[in-house]
């Protein structure tokens, strides 16, 4: 009996010991994976561990971070609490980027604070994750002053592409990629702002690997130099700038240690007294947000705003958001909100809860429509292309603005269309010819050579038309 007994209690100590070599294996594994950042291969394999001891600390700190690093962030959280409260130091960290990103910043700085506490003690630098603090700081400031606007409608669009969603009047100006609108390649990020007269615009482009603001005016047809504008000081790029109609008032993006997130969106105005912008406010939320924001535009005429922003979108899509712009905002009253309308609000989760007066939605959703389909008539009525400058390509006469100018390209045109009906004729004569027997070539010989000269003469008259049109409308531009 004896020796039966001390055989099972050896057999369950063998398969203790296999279990927990086992175990032990399959952990050192999963780690291995885990500190390779294959997180979602090392999933599978903590999931099963965390299983058999659930209140390990380690075990619930690296399952929450693999469901952290494969987009189960908030599944994460249960592990990743129960983690730092075995004191387990990192965990804190996740913790409070998750926070951050989800609009609970004041949660995120007491976990930030915590973190730093505990990689003060053991003597681990933490500088690298300052600046998330001070975003995490910047966020609980910006939630207490979130502004009630009107979000009428969104539109998701591929980024490459996202300025052909700004419907604007002529009044408000014209956005335009920097490479093509100064026909070049080396500013891919750029965006040229011009105004309504075409006589100035303010542009970004880089400068030893940063982007900056500048200013330039139309001179005798070309742009001089730009000009820096000057009083914009932020550390980080600055680009995406709009001009209202008053002249002063500029908004643009920017990063850096006033941006919660990559782009935010700032205003400032020109102050006449010292030639330079005042310093530039953030416009807060829910204009801004942790990811990038960016391209404000007001159109007052038509009485409509936009701005672009990659919040909740997939890399290489832009939301374009739609609003009704006021000459101040009022900010929503936190004591009459509870923390997650609050926090929806800031996000834009819903349209349905910006919207207040059904008439003024109504009304402004016609003037997008509106708006919308008098830009792709725009787009659509191009008489011609004729290249005025290195800036400037005109498509109808209504586009020039001297006189002689406009007289010179209505012959020009006149001229081109004889010349397309003249060379359509010696086409049909010449395929004619070709069938013909010798007494109709013979016949024939004589129109088609008088066909082939005025051809000649009408390509002449046309290329000088061209010339002396450009020449007359610069001439004006220069002397405007």
């Amino acid at each position: 009996m004896k020796l039966n007994l001390s055989k099972h209690i050896f057999l369950l100590s063998a398969f203790t010991l296999l279990t927990l070599t086992a175990m032990a294996q399959s952990q050192e594994s999963a780690k291995k994976l885990f500190n390779e950042g294959k997180y979602e291969e090392a999933k599978s394999a903590f999931q099963k561990l965390i299983k058999r001891n659930p209140k390990n600390g380690s075990l619930n700190y690296w399952y929450g971070v693999c469901l952290f690093e494969t987009g189960e962030a908030d599944k994460s959280i249960s592990y990743l609490t129960h983690a730092a409260e075995r004191e387990v130091r990192e965990a804190n960290r996740y913790l409070a980027m998750y926070y951050s990103d989800n609009y609970q910043y004041a949660k995120s700085e007491d976990y930030w604070e915590t973190y730093f506490e505990l990689m003060e003690e053991a003597k681990k630098p933490f500088e690298q994750y300052q600046a998330a603090y001070d975003h995490a700081s910047l966020g609980r400031q910006m939630m207490r002053g979130v502004k009630d606007i009107t979000i009428i409608d969104s539109i998701v669009t591929d980024k490459e592409n996202f300025l052909n969603s700004y419907f604007l009047s002529k009044e408000a100006g014209t956005l335009t990629p920097y490479n093509k609108f100064f026909n070049q390649k080396d500013q891919p990020n750029g965006i040229v702002y011009q105004t309504e007269t075409k006589n100035k615009i303010y542009y970004s482009a880089s400068t030893n690997e940063k982007m900056k603001l500048y200013s330039s005016d139309m001179l005798i047809g070309n742009w001089d130099n730009g000009k820096e504008l000057k009083g914009i000081d932020t550390k980080g790029n600055c680009n995406y700038p709009y001009i209202t109609s008053d002249g002063t008032t500029l908004y643009f993006a920017a990063e850096g240690e006033e941006s919660l997130g990559g782009y935010d969106i700032f205003v400032t105005r020109y102050n006449n007294s010292n030639g330079q912008y005042l310093k530039p406010e953030n416009l807060g939320m829910p204009f801004n947000s942790p990811a990038n924001d960016y391209m404000l535009v007001i159109d007052e005429y038509n009485h409509l705003g936009w701005f672009a922003t990659d919040r909740n979108q997939p890399s290489g899509n832009v939301c374009i958001y739609i609003f009704i712009p006021t000459e101040s905002y009022t900010t929503l009253n936190e004591e009459t909100l509870a923390p997650n309308q609050l926090i929806n609000r800031a996000k834009l989760l819903s349209l349905k809860d910006t919207w207040k007066n059904p008439n003024d939605i109504q009304q402004a959703k016609q003037r997008i429509t509106n708006a919308q389909n008098i830009s792709e008539e725009e787009e659509i009525k191009k008489d011609f292309e004729l290249i005025i400058n290195d800036i400037l390509t005109y498509y109808t006469l209504q586009d020039f603005r001297s006189k002689e100018a406009r007289e010179l390209a209505t012959r020009w045109v006149q001229e081109t269309k004889n010349y397309t009906t003249l060379s359509n004729q010696l086409e049909s004569k010449r395929d004619a010819y070709a069938s013909a027997n010798e007494q109709q070539r013979n016949s024939m010989k004589a129109s088609i050579l008088d066909m082939e000269k005025r051809i000649e003469v009408l390509e002449m008259l046309i290329a000088k038309l061209e010339v002396d049109t450009r020449n007359a409308e610069n001439q004006y531009l220069g002397k405007k």
